[in-house]
């Protein structure tokens, strides 16, 4: 079922469909409790405690907040700063957190794990935006993923669900920054 729901958000969030964040929670929540049954604990940390609240956050910023204005489905991109404080934050998180996990007995790759729960946050948070660039770090993740899932041989359903995740994560990446073009090219228009 983890898997099932992890494709649908992945499939919907390229289309960037606000109902991609109910299968994205449903999708970490059961993912963080097979990671923490497999020992990677960085993964299960990270679904249960970061992922699933921010997407239940999403959820009710996108359906129930007043704040949202109906219709706003415009793509963001970074600006430079913000890429500069990205490339602070991943590798911080790496050596800060992958120190903490190798303090649990039977951790599996624990600077690796970091590295992608470094990924994650980052992905996760922007797509929680709608940011082109959200692609690039879930690309980063899942080629991550796919290396501790073939190190601890555990589930194999998982390490073919993350390649298929790399295929997607690329193509999301064409499609947004096609979508992100047109909607510039178009803004650009009306200016005129």
């Amino acid at each position: 079922m983890s898997s099932v729901f992890g494709i649908i958000a992945a499939v919907l969030n390229i289309k960037n469909n606000r109902y991609a964040f109910f299968f994205f929670a449903l999708y970490a929540s059961s993912y963080g409790i097979i990671a923490f049954i497999n020992h990677n604990y960085g993964e299960g940390i990270l679904n249960l405690f970061y992922n699933t609240p921010l997407y239940i956050f999403t959820i009710y910023n996108l359906f129930f907040s007043k704040k949202v204005k109906e219709g706003n489905s415009s793509i963001k991109a970074l600006s430079s700063k913000e890429w500069i404080i990205i490339a602070i934050i991943i590798p911080l998180v790496s050596v800060v957190y992958g120190f903490v996990l190798s303090r649990f007995e039977n951790s599996n790759l624990p600077y690796i794990n970091a590295l992608a729960t470094g990924f994650a946050i980052i992905s996760s948070f922007l797509a929680s935006r709608r940011n082109k660039d959200q692609w690039y770090f879930w690309i980063g993740y899942a080629l991550v993923v796919v290396y501790i899932w073939l190190y601890s041989q555990g589930e194999r359903v998982y390490l073919f669900l993350n390649i298929f995740y790399l295929l997607n994560n690329s193509l999301g990446l064409y499609l947004w920054m096609k979508a992100y073009k047109k909607e510039r090219l178009e803004s650009m228009k009306k200016k005129d």
